[in-house]
């Protein structure tokens, strides 16, 4: 069996139709793919995304708790 190949467009279509409907299970079916495969799609875009964000913006502060809330 051959592996299908599909444009970074449909994907991102797909993506998207998912996240308006909230039903990746549906979306898969009416486009004749695996939902497993939508919600791997899903999942690398928004790793991708991590990716070219700045280095700045992915720092986090340590939380220490006002003396109040003790």
């Amino acid at each position: 069996m051959q592996r299908k190949r599909y444009p970074k467009e449909f994907k991102e279509q797909l993506i998207q139709e998912a996240a308006e409907t909230g039903n990746v299970g549906q979306v898969a079916k009416r486009h004749e793919i695996s939902p497993k495969t939508l919600y791997r799609w899903i999942s690398d875009s928004k790793h991708k995304a991590w990716e070219y964000t700045s280095s700045g913006a992915k720092k986090t502060a340590v939380y220490v708790p006002s003396p109040q809330e003790f």
